[in-house]
């Protein structure tokens, strides 16, 4: 449970200090109430997921490294200059190298951060399988892909969110478990799959389009 009241303390502090910051420049922010019930609500999740897992065998490693990459990476994207220059970059590179990013310097740290994250993923199927594979993780980028669009993140690029990534990526390991129990052929998860994807680019498009 320590790990779960360590969450909670992290979701209170991140709200509160989001909240403090956007009253300091004079942006408008919700009511307390709002702000509370948000926290309470993302409160009462964890702590029931902890308690579910504690019933059982305990929380796996892979997930709580999930939890702390999710946490270390959403504080860089949201309160780091960082975080900030790469939604820049996704949203309009153009204005962004005329704003004085280093666009290529931003670029190759990004794909620095991609390869070790890949490097992670590959550590932890190793070890959940027990084996090594030249093949292992074949296909898993459109599991990424449908995951991350699935989760609000556009490819025309600058919006996004980690929270909505795993989420994505939570929506995608239940499809895929959901057919693997329906014994379903692997060309027909392919299939399924990709559909998703396609819906979702087509919304994240349409979207896109009727702001503009």
């Amino acid at each position: 449970m320590g790990l779960g009241g360590l969450v909670v303390v992290c979701t209170a502090y991140v709200f509160f200090r989001r909240r403090k910051s956007r009253m300091s420049y004079g942006f408008d922010t919700p009511p307390v109430a709002a702000d509370l019930v948000k926290v309470a609500v993302i409160s009462l999740l964890t702590l029931f997921f902890v308690f579910l897992m504690n019933a059982y065998k305990g929380i796996p490693t892979p997930i709580i490294l999930v939890l702390l990459l999710g946490i270390v990476f959403t504080f860089i994207a949201q309160n780091t200059s960082f975080g900030r220059q790469i939604y820049a970059i996704g949203g309009n590179m153009d204005a962004a190298r005329l704003s004085g990013i280093n666009i290529k310097r931003k670029v190759l740290m990004v794909f620095v951060l991609n390869g070790f994250m890949a490097a992670v993923a590959g550590v932890l199927l190793t070890a959940r399988v027990n084996a090594a594979s030249p093949a292992a993780g074949e296909m898993y980028e459109l599991d990424a892909i449908a995951a991350a669009v699935i989760g609000g993140t556009s490819l025309m690029g600058g919006t996004g969110t980690i929270v909505g990534a795993v989420i994505g990526a939570l929506v995608m390991a239940s499809i895929d478990n959901g057919m693997s129990m329906l014994n379903a052929d692997v060309y027909w998860q392919y299939i399924v799959k990709g559909l998703i994807l396609i819906v979702a680019v087509w919304i994240d498009v349409v979207s896109k389009r009727k702001k503009a």
